[in-house]
C-alpha cells in the first residue's frame, strides 16, 4: 500500500511517499515549518509530492516534535489534577522530583480500594465537592487514584463523572493512560498529557485540514514515543504518548536507510539534536518511562537522549570563544529574507564602528499580535508598537529605552509565542560557507562582519569557529549518551563533573599531556539537513563511521511510515497467603482473586490481560489479524535453603497492523 508520511518539526517539515510493499521511497518534499499557521507549512510539503502517486495514497502517518518542544518550553495548557489516595506528606517532600513546578494546581482527596495490605478507605467526595470550584479556571482536569488495578479504576471514573456535571473541559484518567504503581509518576504523566491536549489536536486539526483540501480523506495515525502507531482518534486523548515520537521515527527511518545492526542514530534538527540506539537491529528502550525537562513520567518509548543543539542555536561569543545556546532563535539570513528593511539595517550596522548593544543585529519579532489589555506598562505599549511596524533589533531597543533585563521583560511573551528572538546561528555559517543557501547569505555576512568588530575575530574565521563549536557540543554529548549506556552508575545521568572534565578536555593539549578519547565501534547514522557537515567530523573523534543515508534530510518522515500497532501491559501476581485461598492474588478488572498455585494464578492473568490488549490495539487502529505474546518474570527468594516464589510480573504484548 501507498503510505504518506508527514513530520512536523520546530523548525522543517517533511513530506515522503512511500510504497511499503516494495519499500520504496517515490517522491518527497521539505520545507519550513510555519509555527503560527501549521497549516501552511504541511501544505507546501505536501505540494512538492509528485501529484499523480500522491491520489493513490491509502494513508497518512504522522511524527511531530510539536509536543517535545512544548515540555521543554514549558507550554500547553493549564491544567489541573486531583489525587485520590496519595500521601499529602511525601507529595509535598517530592513534587518538584517529579516535574511538578509547584503545588499550586494538586488537589488530594482520600479514597484507597480494598485488594491490598492496606485497608480500604472510602473515598472524600464530599472534600472533592468543597474544592469543586478551585478547577474552575482549569483548561483541563486530570485524575489520579492510588491501586486503579484494584478496582479497574474505579475511583478516577466516578470523579470524572463529578466534574463532567460540573465543567466541559477534557478530563483525562490517569489509568486510561497507565498502568504502573506510582500514584506521583502517574500523575506527572496525567498533568502533562492534558497539558498538550491541545498542541496536538491543533496539528491533526492543521493536518486533516489540508489532507482535505488535497482531497484525501484517509486514515490518519501518529507515531508514538517506542515507535508504534496509534490512531487519530486515540492521539487527540493520549498526547503524551508522542513525547519524543520525533526523534522515535528518526530512528527507524535510521534503522530502515541503514544495513547495520548496531548504531547511534544522530538526528540534527533546527532546535534538537537527538540520539537514538540500535542494537541487534532494534531501537534500545527506556525500562520505567520517558524523562523530559524535568518531567519523570511511564511514558514507555525508545530511548532518546535530546539536548539543545541544532542549526537555528544562538551564537555567542566570550573573548576569543565561540559558543552555541541550548535556545533556539531565527536565523538572520531566514528573518532577513522575509524583511528586506530589516536586512538595510543590518547592512548599514556592518559599516558602523560603535554600537550601544552587545548583540545589536539581534533582535525581536512579532509572530502573534497581543490585546492592549495584555500589556501592564508603557515601556510595554512603546516596544509592541515598534514590533508592529517591523522586526526590532536590540539597538533599536537600547535606543528606545529599557534594553536592561529585557529578556525578563518578554519572557512571558516569548513562552506564548508573541515574540521570538532573531540573530546568528550556525544556519547563517552554512549559508557563508556554501553548505546551504535557501534564504539571505548577504545578510548572515553582514551581521559576521558587526561580531568581528565587536570581538576579537576576523571575519573569515567565525563561521569555522561556530562549526568547531557545533562539532565539539556533538561529540561531548554523544561521548556523554555512551558513557552513560557504558556504566550503570550514570544511569540516572552523568554527574557534571564528569561532563566537565569530558568538555575541557576535548581539546589535543598543548603541553602533550593526557587526553580522553571515548570511543565507540558503533557507526553514527547522521539524519537530519545539517548532519552531512559534521557527522565525518564527529566519527572521526570517536575513531567509528560515519553513515550518510540517501534520504537522511527527512528521516523522520520515512520512519512514521514503518511501524505498527503494539500494546504491551504489565501486572503483578502477588503472594498472598491471607486470601479466601492462600497462595497467590491476581487483579482482574474490578476484582481480586485468590488461587492455590501461581500457574492457575498466571493462566488466569494471561487471559484476562490478553483480551485487553487485543481490545486497545483495536482502539488505537489495528486491523486484521493480531498477534499476542506473553513472558513472566518470576520473583524467587531462598528461604531455608529453598527456592520460593514470592509473585511475578506478566507482561502481555499485542502486535497488529494499520493495513
Amino acid at each position: 500500500m501507498i503510505g504518506l508520511g508527514i513530520d512536523t518539526g520546530g523548525t522543517c517539515t517533511d513530506a515522503v511517499i512511500y510504497d511499503s510493499e516494495r519499500r520504496e521511497v517515490l517522491s518527497v518534499g521539505k520545507t519550513l515549518t510555519t509555527k503560527r499557521q501549521l497549516e501552511e507549512g504541511i501544505s507546501k510539503a505536501i505540494g512538492m509530492l509528485d501529484r499523480e502517486i500522491l491520489k493513490e495514497v491509502g494513508f497518512v502517518s504522522l511524527s511531530t516534535t510539536l509536543a517535545t518542544n512544548a515540555c521543554v518550553e514549558n507550554k500547553g495548557a493549564h491544567g489541573k489534577l486531583l489525587f485520590i489516595g496519595a500521601d499529602r506528606k511525601v507529595l509535598k517532600n517530592v513534587y518538584r522530583e517529579y516535574g511538578f513546578e509547584s503545588l499550586d494546581d494538586l488537589y488530594v482527596i482520600d479514597g484507597t480500594p480494598d485488594g491490598g495490605y492496606v485497608d480500604p478507605i472510602p473515598p472524600d467526595w464530599d472534600a472533592l465537592y468543597e474544592m469543586m470550584d478551585e478547577f474552575a479556571d482549569a483548561d483541563a482536569i486530570g485524575i489520579v487514584q492510588c491501586y486503579p488495578q484494584k478496582n479497574a479504576g474505579a475511583f478516577e471514573q466516578h470523579a470524572k463523572e463529578l466534574f463532567q456535571e460540573r465543567f466541559s473541559v477534557p478530563i483525562i484518567c490517569g489509568s486510561e493512560l497507565f498502568s504502573d504503581l506510582n500514584v506521583i509518576r502517574r500523575g506527572a504523566g496525567t498533568l502533562l498529557n492534558i497539558r498538550l491536549i491541545p498542541v496536538i489536536q491543533k496539528f491533526l486539526q492543521a493536518v486533516r485540514h489540508v489532507l482535505s483540501d488535497y482531497g484525501l480523506n484517509v486514515p490518519i495515525y501518529v507515531v508514538r514515543s517506542d515507535g508504534s502507531l496509534m490512531k487519530e482518534e486515540f492521539a487527540k486523548e493520549h498526547p503524551v504518548e508522542t513525547l519524543l515520537c520525533g526523534p522515535a521515527a528518526s530512528a527507524l527511518g535510521g534503522v530502515w536507510m541503514s544495513e547495520d545492526d548496531n548504531a547511534l542514530v544522530v538526528d540534527i534538527g533546527g532546535t534538537t539534536t537527538d540520539i537514538a540506539i540500535i542494537r541487534d537491529g532494534i531501537a534500545v528502550t527506556v525500562d520505567d518511562g520517558i524523562r523530559i525537562n524535568g518531567w519523570k513520567t511511564f511514558v514507555k518509548g525508545m530511548y532518546i537522549d535530546t539536548f539543545g543543539l541544532g542549526g537555528d542555536s544562538a551564537v555567542r561569543y566570550e573573548g576569543k570563544k565561540l559558543e552555541l545556546e541550548s535556545y533556539r532563535i531565527i536565523p538572520i539570513a531566514m528573518i532577513c529574507a522575509e524583511y528586506p528593511d530589516l536586512a538595510q539595517k543590518i547592512a548599514t550596522y556592518a559599516r558602523q564602528r560603535v554600537f550601544i548593544d552587545r548583540y545589536p543585529y539581534e533582535g525581536y519579532v512579532l509572530l502573534r499580535d497581543v490585546e492592549d489589555s495584555e500589556l501592564r506598562t508603557e515601556w510595554e505599549q512603546k516596544f509592541f508598537a515598534a514590533l508592529r511596524e517591523g522586526p526590532v533589533t536590540m539597538e533599536d531597543v537600547a535606543h528606545l529605552g529599557g534594553r536592561y533585563g529585557l529578556e525578563k521583560k518578554l519572557a512571558r511573551f516569548e513562552k506564548d509565542e508573541h515574540v521570538m528572538r532573531f540573530g546568528l546561528t550556525p544556519t547563517d555559517m552554512m549559508h557563508i560557507l556554501g553548505d546551504y543557501n535557501a534564504f539571505d547569505t548577504d545578510s548572515s555576512i553582514n551581521a559576521v562582519k558587526v561580531l568581528s568588530r565587536l570581538s576579537t575575530l576576523s571575519e573569515e574565521e567565525i563561521p569555522k569557529l561556530v562549526y568547531d563549536a557545533f562539532v565539539k557540543k556533538l561529540a561531548v554529548n554523544i561521548q556523554r549518551v555512551l558513557s552513560e549506556q557504558r556504566f550503570k552508575n550514570y544511569q540516572e545521568g552523568m554527574p557534571k563533573e564528569v561532563f566537565d572534565y569530558l568538555w575541557n578536555s576535548f581539546e589535543k593539549p598543548e603541553d602533550g599531556f593526557a587526553r580522553i578519547d571515548v570511543c565507540t565501534d558503533f557507526p553514527i547514522i547522521g539524519v537530519g539537513g545539517p548532519s552531512h557537515i559534521f557527522m565525518e567530523r564527529v566519527a572521526e573523534r570517536l575513531h567509528t563511521k560515519a553513515v550518510q543515508p540517501e534520504h537522511a534530510r527527512v528521516a523522520n518522515a520515512i520512519g512514521t511510515l514503518a511501524g505498527q500497532i503494539v500494546v504491551r501491559e504489565r501486572q503483578e501476581i502477588v503472594y498472598n497467603p491471607f486470601g479466601k485461598v492462600p497462595g497467590y492474588r491476581v487483579f482482574l478488572g474490578d476484582g481480586k482473586y485468590d488461587v492455590e498455585t501461581f500457574e492457575e494464578a498466571e493462566e488466569a492473568l494471561v487471559k484476562y490481560m490478553t483480551e485487553q490488549v487485543r481490545e486497545k490495539a483495536i482502539e488505537r487502529g489495528a486491523r486484521g489479524e493480531l498477534t499476542v505474546t506473553h513472558s513472566i518474570d518470576k520473583k524467587e527468594e531462598v528461604v531455608n535453603f529453598s527456592a520460593f516464589l514470592f509473585g511475578g510480573i506478566v507482561t502481555v504484548t499485542a502486535y497488529g497492523n494499520i493495513i
